[in-house]
């Protein structure tokens, strides 16, 4: 299905096939296209509340708004980045909405409907029901939602993990395979997986650093690798936690003593 959406500043709508997108951004396009190109645009989301005989919407508004938005309600925080594409920008339509969709708080409620500044419009959008079963999340709002569950990845050590297996695989990819999404429910098992948590100390024997300074270089190397803790031990003075298979998976990819990566470039 062809809808028209209004997302380049100053130009014409542009053409989208819904069918192209993932549930949440067909839900965000059908929001758009229901604006009929006002702004601000305002995305109706479903709190799953009622409010007399139908849905209690909450109104989201971008641009202006935006602040005012944030002020009310944490949550609300990733609709500041609901700008119109520039003219003359390489960024298509279908890219537009599935970035903006995908910064919707995943943790709060479905988009359902649209509101403009000229005319209210309270109907849901034909794929509100599709929208909220789409639980994927970005590679950004994928480390929030693992640090949110006590097992932290540091963005830099999140590619060669996902290499060596230990982190799941995305669940599938967007924009013609650019954007890589990762369901919950693989993020909540891999969080929950059972690991050994290592002290810095043992980290540090296992690195093969000894002597006073042994811990010292220990974290550096972590600090290298973008490993971040999870926790402390109990006892005052307890030293920091790492997770056991992180540490030995960056350690097995560690290039060997006498190996030259510099003439390698």
């Amino acid at each position: 299905m062809i809808v028209k959406v209004h997302v380049r500043a100053g130009g014409p709508a542009d053409e989208v096939d819904l069918d192209t997108l993932t549930p949440k951004a067909r839900a965000f396009a059908e929001a758009v296209s229901m604006s009929s190109g006002h702004r601000p645009l305002g995305v109706l989301c479903d709190t799953g509340r009622l409010k007399g005989d139908g849905p209690h919407f909450r109104t989201l508004r971008g641009h202006t708004a935006a602040a005012d938005a944030e002020a009310a309600d944490p949550e609300l925080r990733f609709i500041s980045n609901l700008a119109p594409i520039p003219r003359h920008s390489d960024t298509t339509a279908e890219e537009w909405l599935e970035y903006n969709a995908r910064q919707m708080p995943y943790t709060s409620w479905p988009i359902a409907g649209a509101r403009s500044r000229i005319e209210p419009l309270t109907e849901r959008v034909p794929s509100a029901e599709a929208a909220r079963e789409d639980r994927c999340l970005t590679r950004d709002q994928s480390l929030r939602y693992l640090a949110d569950r006590g097992a932290p990845i540091g963005p830099g050590a999140w590619v060669p993990l996902q290499k060596a297996g230990n982190v799941p695989p995305p669940h599938h990819f967007a924009v013609g395979g650019r954007m890589p999404l990762w369901h919950v429910d693989d993020l909540s098992a891999y969080a929950q997986r059972p690991r050994e948590r290592w002290p810095i100390s043992r980290v540090a024997d296992h690195l093969g650093y000894s002597g006073a300074s042994a811990t010292g270089s220990a974290r550096k190397q972590l600090h290298r690798w973008d490993l971040v803790p999870e926790g402390r031990e109990p006892e005052r003075g307890g030293e920091s936690l790492y997770a056991a298979d992180q540490v030995q998976i960056m350690q097995a990819a560690r290039p060997g003593q006498g190996r030259r990566t510099d003439l390698a470039r």
